[in-house]
């Protein structure tokens, strides 16, 4: 089992992608994005649909899909999870349901790959994946745990009931070049101020004392794990990470260093939300897998940042 890894790289190899059929929901977001990208290079047939036309996916069942990457979702970072709990839990749920139903009636056949969420897991267990249904999502992310955790309940009972395989992974956070300039997740939102700051912007004001642990995943070993995911030999269900996680301070003093910013400037607001105070997840299945560096990873994604917002003006 500790081998695990090894032989996924080994496999995924000699697996054939080429010319089969997929069908990506959520294909305009980060991930599906540069999934689909890597789909199209690998010769695959795709279908895209993207979370604002989800019904779409009805007038597809005369089609055969051998996969479906299921990533479509409604949420965001920077508190819509927090003042927004109702319509996140409604639409999701939805979005949910209406995916299985199809899987179900049309494309038991398929293998689905999707994600769960890192706060999924209550903050008190460690964040293995036999913990992962323990007790209450995280502190403040309650809802949207749940939805993550019903989404692998349903795939678990067409599973059950339909022998219908699934892959599950729960990921950390990803980064890296063709994000959304909005995003709020906190390395992007780091990179924006500390640059901000470079150009005579605003003072960096950064929340919390700066001590939280966080773990990052680069897009692109994102996405060599996701298709390693389609061999199978893959385990059902399990955590994609690193097993690295670092403090929010050590990420602000790399990026300070990336683009000459005096790292001293920086001004904690103690008084903040800071959610859980790690999230590190437990690497179990991904010993073997040699991830991008911190510093290489960063420096792609502030490159194409600065990029972005000088090509803007």
């Amino acid at each position: 089992k500790k081998h695990i890894q090894w032989l996924l790289q080994i496999i995924i190899k000699n697996i054939q992608i080429y010319s089969m059929k997929v069908l990506v929901t959520g294909a305009t977001g980060f991930v599906g994005r540069h999934l689909v990208n890597r789909l199209k290079e690998e010769k695959c047939d795709v279908t895209e649909i993207n979370s604002t036309n989800f019904s779409s996916m009805w007038s597809l069942e005369k089609n055969t899909y051998d996969f479906i990457f299921h990533l479509a979702v409604k949420t965001a970072a920077g508190g819509y999870c927090q003042n927004h709990p109702g319509e996140q839990w409604i639409v999701n749920n939805s979005i949910n349901s209406d995916m299985l139903a199809y899987w179900a009636q049309y494309q038991q056949r398929a293998t689905m790959v999707t994600f769960g969420s890192s706060c999924g897991y209550n903050n008190k267990v460690k964040k293995t994946e036999s913990n992962y249904m323990l007790g209450t999502p995280e502190t403040g992310y309650e809802v949207y745990g749940m939805v993550k955790r019903n989404l692998l309940t349903g795939i678990s009972a067409l599973k059950q009931e339909f022998k219908m395989d699934f892959r599950y992974l729960i990921p950390s956070v990803f980064y890296g070049p063709n994000y959304d300039l909005n995003d709020k997740h906190f390395i992007f939102d780091l990179i924006r101020k500390i640059v901000s700051a470079k150009n005579g912007g605003d003072k960096v004001v950064l929340w919390g004392d700066g001590t939280q642990t966080r773990e990052l995943i680069f897009i692109d070993d994102a996405v060599d794990i996701i298709l390693q995911s389609m061999s199978a030999f893959s385990p059902k269900i399990f955590n994609l990470s690193s097993g690295k996680s670092y403090k929010l301070k050590e990420y602000a003093q790399i990026i300070c260093n990336i683009v000459d910013y005096d790292y001293n400037l920086i001004e904690w607001d103690t008084e903040a939300f800071v959610g859980s105070k790690s999230k590190k997840l437990v690497n179990t299945h991904l010993k073997g897998y040699k991830f991008t560096s911190l510093k290489k990873g960063l420096t792609k994604t502030i490159k194409y940042y600065e990029d972005s917002i000088s090509s803007s003006k």
